[in-house]
């Protein structure tokens, strides 16, 4: 990467902590240790929720937009047998309409400023589609318990009453539904299981990104046209404290055995990372990391070469290898976690309806079919059977190869749990989930976001200065001896210090009303 090209950075897969201290979790608090136990999610159904019959329901067409990957041909015949089943059920049809995940965003946002209608779109609390910023200009649709009731009630008596709390925004209302999964994030590394048997890697022995570098090097020396480790402006983030609670996304972080949870304010974080970031800067040096990292848009359009040797996982979860290994070439992988699972929250994906949909009501009756109905969950995930998988049991699917349909998202469509089984994934996976969702720490910052309504310049003044700076250094495309010190000196000159200063004291507030 030649020093001084312009950097570009999207938003990286990250979520943040919200609204509720989750029961039954382990905690770093003492606060929680008492908390109500955990009770596991109600059984997911496939009968038809109770709405009013097709036949007393006027038809009519709703849209749906969704991040994706690439699902193939056969989309337009996909959508229309999923038209014949949705019609069937609530007398609508509906136009699908996947976006490339680089596109998504931009898309979105230059809808909803243009006022065309659309109906439903799938979101993330800090993601793509980000919540609150989209409730605050307008955009969405509140969801009121009265609609809930009415058109999603099956759908709601799936996610457990303890998470509901987290699809709250800062008005305490609802605007969305949970996509309900996986709700603790394990960072992790992703690691092509052919060369972990080859060289032989003890993969237990990798804890940090610096046991890492013997193994980059010897697929680097042997292995021809094999990138060691890939990134991209949507996967970085490797560097990982085991003495820090500041999980990627964490509004505060603070050292794990200070029992007053003093902030760390993100220059001192930079400062802690020099040591890391001139690692990476190495590793760039010689030929570890892909050139083009600072500018690649989407880590998954290197990996589905199949020659990534290592890349990275920011929610790793019970099965996942499955997908990953369809987003690696096909190649087997292995999970190899590097930081503690922390409880996300329900809110990291979700599903939200447009301010301007003409029919809300039959598009929350759509979204309670994605949630709880096997059949159409399963047909918009997988497609059509024969053509694009093989049923081999009751559970377990076999993808047919170059089908024709493989948008490969599961986690956008709709309740996970509701999926079928696929390649190496166990049958308990879904029992597995569970349990993690629930055993994940919750860190003394659950439930603390910070109030920007008196930072909003400063907030916008830093984020400009982030995109300079922050993914070329990530990525080791830059020296930090010549370029960290420049970046803290902007973010100084943006406001950093007066950003610092508020969360700081909101975080105090946070934690004396938590009795902390």
């Amino acid at each position: 990467m030649i020093k001084g090209k312009k950097m570009y950075l999207s938003s990286a897969a990250i979520m943040l902590l919200s609204m509720s201290v989750l029961a039954g979790c382990k905690t770093d608090t003492a606060s929680e240790s008492s908390s109500p136990a955990a009770t596991t999610p109600a059984t997911t159904t496939s009968a038809t929720p109770a709405t009013p019959a097709p036949s007393t329901l006027p038809e009519v067409k709703l849209t749906f937009y969704y991040p994706s990957n690439p699902p193939g041909k056969d989309q337009a015949l996909v959508n229309e047998e999923v038209n014949k089943y949705v019609k069937s059920k609530i007398n609508a049809t509906v136009d699908l309409k996947p976006l490339s995940f680089d596109e998504y965003d931009p898309k979105l946002n230059t809808i909803m400023a243009s006022g065309e209608a659309f109906d439903v779109a799938w979101g993330s609390k800090y993601w793509l589609l980000s919540y609150q910023p989209n409730i605050d200009k307008g955009a969405l649709l509140e969801l009121t318990d009265a609609m809930i009731s009415k058109n999603a009630a099956a759908a709601r008596k799936n996610i457990p009453d303890k998470f509901w709390p987290d699809m709250k925004a800062t008005d305490g209302k609802v605007y969305g539904f949970p996509v309900y999964q996986i709700a603790a994030k394990t960072k992790s590394l992703v690691i092509q299981k052919q060369f972990v048997d080859k060289y032989k890697l003890d993969v237990n022995s990798i804890k940090t990104y610096k046991d890492l570098e013997p193994f980059l090097k010897s697929i680097k020396d042997n292995e021809k046209d094999v990138i060691p480790f890939g990134m991209a402006q949507n996967s970085w983030g490797l560097y990982t404290d085991p003495n820090l609670v500041a999980a990627d996304g964490l509004a505060v972080a603070y050292k794990k055995d200070d029992k007053t949870y003093t902030s760390i304010t993100k220059i001192q974080q930079l400062q802690n990372k020099k040591d890391f970031f001139t690692t990476m800067h190495k590793w760039s040096l010689a030929g570890y990391i892909n050139e083009d990292a600072p500018l690649l848009k989407n880590i998954t359009d290197l990996k589905k070469k199949g020659k990534v040797a290592v890349s990275l996982e920011f929610t790793t979860k019970p099965g996942g290898e499955v997908d990953e290994m369809a987003n690696n070439g096909g190649n087997a992988v292995v999970y190899v976690p590097i930081s503690d699972s922390y409880f996300t929250g329900v809110a990291s994906a979700m599903q939200v309806i447009s301010k301007t949909s003409k029919n809300p009501e039959r598009a929350l009756m759509f979204i309670n079919l994605l949630n709880t109905d096997k059949v159409l969950y399963n047909l918009i995930s997988n497609g059509l059977e024969g053509k694009h998988y093989t049923k081999k049991d009751d559970k377990y699917i076999e993808p047919i190869k170059d089908s024709g349909y493989a948008p490969n998202v599961d986690w956008v469509f709709g309740n996970q749990f509701n999926a079928f089984l696929k390649g190496a994934q166990t049958p308990d996976v879904w029992d597995k989930t569970i349990k993690l969702n629930e055993s994940a720490m919750v860190p003394a910052s659950y439930g603390f976001d910070v109030n920007r309504d008196t930072i909003k310049s400063e907030v916008a003044n830093v984020t400009a200065v982030d995109l300079e700076f922050q993914v070329a250094l990530e990525t080791g495309a830059v020296d930090p001896a010549d370029q960290l010190q420049k970046y803290i000196d902007k973010l100084k000159a943006a406001g950093q210090d007066k950003i610092d200063a508020e969360t700081t004291k909101q975080w105090q507030a946070f934690l004396k009303a938590k009795g902390l």
